[in-house]
């Protein structure tokens, strides 16, 4: 407990400078700024009730004040998983949205990335990735939006699934256009969610087959000059063939790169199975 209190007291003496107050939310003192996007951003937040450093998820004042991290509290809340995030609390206050999860000091996959990785880190990573999915589709739930800033490390190198923005119930339509809009990264998205088709649990698997190629080369397995052209790749392109030092991987990351999901891991769990049996 004192270790905890001494490292985070810097953080607490030197705040970074911050747009909004720093008592933004009731009973959260805000430090500094992890993220920002068109609806949110992500302060790094002292929680007064739970006597600890969250990540506080904060909405735009929105004009439609339409709920936007409801579902997302609504869906983690199911998920009792180390390999998923946790979160705490959630409510609104003066027109704002408000969601407090737990903090990752260690980062994110994405970052990970910057250095190099070993097969070994990469096979290990994938077998994390994939058992945090088992549990999310277990409970009928598909992530949607799986990608390495969505992965967070803890410091024992475990990873954690974050981000249940896009997620959605197998029961209730999964299709990826709302009103035309695709949500996800191109990057990371399957053929199927690009072509805005039903989704199932083969399409995390394929976006978890883009990070393992990441993983193992550095680099990701389709480009373009825009959105669509990689999109059209994902759609058209062929499975990228690995380097020689890496061959012998070629066979798993076709099962989770197929265009075609009939052709890819059933499910999270077999692809457990032949990890297992591959090292064994």
């Amino acid at each position: 407990e004192n270790g905890e209190r001494v490292r985070a007291a810097p953080q607490v003496a030197l705040p970074a400078p911050l747009k909004v107050p720093r008592d933004l939310i009731p009973r959260y003192t805000l430090l500094d700024t992890l993220g920002e996007s068109v609806r949110a951003t992500v302060y790094l937040a002292h929680s007064a009730a739970l006597n600890r450093n969250v990540a506080l998820k904060v909405s735009q004042v929105a004009e439609d004040d339409a709920p936007q991290f409801a579902r997302e509290f609504a869906t983690v809340g199911v998920l009792r998983h180390p390999g998923i995030v946790d979160i705490y609390d959630y409510g609104m206050h003066d027109g704002r949205e408000f969601i407090a999860m737990e903090y990752f000091p260690c980062g994110d996959l994405k970052s990970r990335l910057q250095n190099p990785v070993t097969e070994q880190e990469a096979l290990d990573y994938l077998a994390r990735i994939a058992a945090a999915l088992s549990a999310v589709h277990a409970q009928g739930i598909l992530h949607r939006d799986l990608k390495p800033p969505n992965i967070m490390l803890r410091e024992d190198g475990e990873v954690v699934l974050i981000d249940f923005g896009l997620a959605r119930n197998l029961g209730h339509g999964t299709r990826s256009t709302r009103a035309g809009v695709l949500r996800g990264s191109p990057y990371y998205m399957s053929p199927e969610q690009a072509q805005g088709q039903d989704l199932d649990p083969r399409s995390d698997l394929y976006s978890l087959g883009v990070v393992f190629h990441e993983l193992l080369t550095g680099a990701k397995p389709y480009l373009g000059n825009s959105a669509i052209e990689v999109l059209h790749q994902h759609v058209n392109g062929a499975v990228p063939t690995l380097p020689e030092n890496f061959a012998r991987h070629q066979p798993l990351l076709e099962g989770l790169l197929a265009k075609d999901r009939d052709d890819r891991f059933p499910s999270a769990d077999e692809l457990l199975a032949t990890l297992r049996q591959s090292a064994a």
